[in-house]
């Protein structure tokens, strides 16, 4: 959940993956790893986010999903992030749309 989070701030910035690597100060490669799932956002890469995008990380927490939380919590945790998610989404396509008319692509 985190790592579809994280590639969502990059493309409601709009920003390439190498602009955002170099912004984080990490490998174009592990930012890969870290969108696709195959790798896990060390709490340092979560910090570097907050800075970049100038956010809390306690909004960036909400995607972390806590095992050793309660059923209840965890449900209200992942509810609560899906629907986020789903909204980040939504901007991006939106923000996508409106550059794709901007300059008049297909």
């Amino acid at each position: 959940m985190i790592n579809n989070a994280l590639r969502l701030i990059r493309i409601y910035h709009d920003l390439t993956p190498t602009e955002t690597s170099q912004r984080l100060g990490i490998s174009r490669s592990y930012l890969s790893e870290i969108e696709k799932g195959s790798k896990t956002a060390s709490i340092d890469v979560l910090n570097k986010y907050a800075v970049a995008f100038d956010m809390p990380v306690s909004s960036l927490m909400l995607f972390v999903e806590n095992a050793d939380a309660k059923p209840k919590t965890r449900g209200a945790q992942q509810f609560i992030a899906d629907k986020a998610l789903k909204m980040l989404d939504w901007v991006a396509t939106v923000a996508d749309d409106r550059e794709t008319e901007r300059v008049g692509r297909p």
